[in-house]
């Protein structure tokens, strides 16, 4: 079984949608069975969020013209791709989507505000829509599909906004109702970022919400291969913008994956890629419009493969909160209830220093979560910044980069060369972490020597390594 997800841009015009309708044909003849998980319409998501904020704020002419621009995209669409009867009831259905996200506008107007559920329910129209548009011109076109709301088979807690899967329900949900489509060669067209709880409440699924998705039926319908279609060939050894010759990757671990995302890459979020681990189901990033380029594969290691550095990431403005302690609280202590404090502020930590002579560390954390963060904490040490047991907190904007690459820490010499690259450009380095994962080494640097760290890293590592390998 071949799960395949379509993102935003994938799906952004009607041209788009018949180069998505060939790929979907010709998997489906080639490696049935096929599932489909399906995003919204490129800039559809943002502008379903902007009508909501509109209408809670109360500003109807501007919510009036969002809610009509949205009727446009989907309508301009439908046009360009149905003839006769067939659009007459395509362009229905999605009148009748886009009228229920109008009542929901309506009674966010009335109340004011947003509320979570409410909101929820309006930004799982997106997706709707361009399942509904996709499944039926697949039918059109000679490919047996039906659309399927994943309301119907993803189950999820009730945290709206951020809902979290429940994987056993969810699997039996799953396996009722697509299972069946695919033993009678049908592809199933299922939307991506939303589900539903045990109520039947609608509810998104976070950040990376339509990978997510995709990651979830793929583990529950065992499926053999996973592939994110998107607007790139894969994913790069940096930013382009920072290197100039940044090189597509082949081939990428589960753990090199998520130590890219999470230290800023754009790569599969890490939650996307646990439903896979359990089963080692391979992920294929693929581009929509190079569909011929092979990708970069995210799987399980390979023995013999070659070990080592693969790419540089980096992530700017971060923020680090630097800790110290006059002796009380002890190092125990101090790291126990900053974390907590963090922790109940709902706060990210992105990485952790800490100094071996006293009792001090820092911590690495969003920018945007600055505030939220340095209040927390002098909130819970107010008591010991009072009395100066506790130094005043130091709040720095730096820049965070990582070299990633499965095997580093048994390789000598990596953490020479990387600080002998970085002196060669007199970049100085404020933290350096490395340890629990031997993936990667991270440092942290001035947010003005971000490029330059970047630049000097991927010289040093991955340029060679590409010239040994060719």
């Amino acid at each position: 079984m071949l799960v395949m997800k379509f993102g935003g841009t994938s799906v952004g015009d009607a041209q788009c949608f018949a180069r998505v309708k060939e790929i979907i044909a010709g998997a489906a003849r080639e490696h049935p069975p096929v599932v489909v998980v399906v995003s919204a319409m490129s800039t559809v998501t943002e502008a379903l969020l902007e009508s909501a904020r509109l209408a809670a704020r109360g500003l109807d002419d501007p919510l009036k013209e969002k809610q009509r621009s949205l009727v446009q995209k989907h309508l301009h669409v439908i046009e360009a791709l149905f003839t006769g009867e067939t659009r007459d009831e395509v362009r229905k259905t999605a009148l009748d989507i886009l009228a229920e996200f109008q009542r929901l506008c309506q009674g966010m107007a009335l109340l004011a505000e947003q509320p979570p559920q409410a909101l929820d329910a309006a930004l799982s129209v997106g997706e709707r829509l361009s399942a509904a548009i996709l499944a039926r011109y697949l039918q059109e076109s000679g490919v047996p599909a039906q659309a399927v709301d994943a309301a119907q088979c993803l189950v999820t807690d009730d945290q709206f906004g951020s809902a979290r899967p429940l994987m056993d329900d969810t699997r039996e949900a799953m396996r009722r109702v697509l299972l069946p489509l695919t033993e009678k060669k049908c592809v199933p067209v299922v939307t991506g970022f939303n589900g539903a709880t045990r109520q039947g409440l609608r509810t998104t699924i976070g950040r990376g919400g339509s990978d997510y998705s995709a990651a979830i039926v793929a583990g529950a319908l065992d499926a053999d291969e996973l592939w994110i279609w998107t607007d790139v060939d894969g994913v790069l050894s940096a930013d382009p913008k920072a290197v100039g010759e940044a090189l597509i990757l082949e081939r990428l671990t589960y753990e090199e994956a998520a130590e890219l995302s999470y230290m800023g890459a754009k790569v599969l979020h890490a939650k996307t890629l646990a439903p896979l681990l359990a089963r080692m189901i391979p992920v294929y990033i693929k581009n929509t419009f190079a569909p011929e380029k092979p990708g970069t594969c995210i799987g399980p290691p390979q023995e013999g493969r070659q070990r080592g550095p693969k790419a540089v990431t980096s992530t700017a403005p971060v923020t680090m909160i630097t800790l110290r302690s006059n002796g009380t609280p002890g190092a125990t202590e101090l790291f126990a209830r900053t974390f907590e404090a963090l922790f109940h502020a709902h706060v990210d930590i992105l990485m952790v220093s800490q100094a071996s002579y006293q009792d001090s560390f820092c911590v690495l954390l969003p920018q945007a979560m600055s505030a939220r963060a340095t209040e927390a904490l002098r909130q819970a040490f107010r008591l010991e910044l009072n009395h100066h047991y506790l130094q005043p907190l130091e709040i720095q904007d730096v820049a965070a980069i990582a070299l990633i690459g499965e095997g580093m820490k048994g390789i000598p010499g990596i953490a020479a060369r990387l600080f002998g690259a970085l002196g060669r450009e007199k970049i100085n380095v404020i933290v350096i972490a490395q340890g629990s994962s031997e993936s990667n080494i991270s440092l942290v640097v001035s947010p003005e020597d971000r490029q330059a760290a970047v630049r000097a890293i991927h010289q040093e590592f991955i340029i060679p390594a590409a010239a040994r390998a060719s």
